[in-house]
């Protein structure tokens, strides 16, 4: 089975720390008003933000340590270590940026954590596209919009349940990598 997996928030925790990031980058060099809407979907509308701030943001947690300092979920690495054991195929599939120094810092990320792949697609918007294209048996994300666009091309998914997506029981959902390998083995 070829598995195409989110990294962001899926097998790493990184909102949380995101967010911190941005506490602190908008304290000391934007204007340190903190939130204008902790419910906001993007920097502009959590943060009093232009696009330069946010540019400025981005460009500097690409530069840093960030990527690098991420924890990881729990079991995550042990279970995808599995499944990648009993001989399936796991696609890395993230939307960050593919500058050089966020793919090298990810790619980094991901072999100190011990996690075994075949392939990383990295500044990936169209995550669907991309499950197409490479026949990607069994997508997982804790990003609602990818999950729809994969079931829509017919691909099988499972939203990881985060604090954002909660609510959406329509879809099919785990709460953590236990889940998602008793899942794909079949365990009810």
């Amino acid at each position: 089975m070829r598995i195409g997996v989110d990294i962001d928030d899926t097998i790493s925790f990184t909102h949380k720390k995101l967010i911190e990031a941005a506490l602190e980058y908008d304290e000391n060099y934007v204007n340190g008003k903190g939130f204008k809407n902790k419910n906001g979907s993007t920097f502009m509308e959590v943060f009093y933000w232009n696009v330069y701030n946010v540019d400025g943001f981005l460009n500097s947690i690409r530069n840093n340590k960030f990527y690098l300092d991420l924890e990881v979920k729990e079991n995550a690495n042990k279970y995808i270590t599995k499944l990648f054991n009993d001989g399936h195929e796991i696609y890395f599939i993230t939307k960050r940026d593919n500058s050089f120094f966020t793919k090298m810092k990810t790619k980094k990320w991901l072999k100190k954590n011990g996690f075994k792949y075949n392939k990383l697609f990295i500044g990936i918007r169209n995550k669907s596209d991309i499950c197409e294209k490479h026949n990607i048996d069994l997508f997982i994300d804790n990003d609602y919009k990818n999950i729809e666009g994969a079931l829509a091309k017919g691909i099988d998914s499972l939203l990881m349940i985060d604090d954002f997506n909660k609510e959406r029981k329509d879809l099919k959902s785990v709460k953590n990598w236990k889940e998602i390998y008793d899942y794909i083995n079949g365990v009810k």
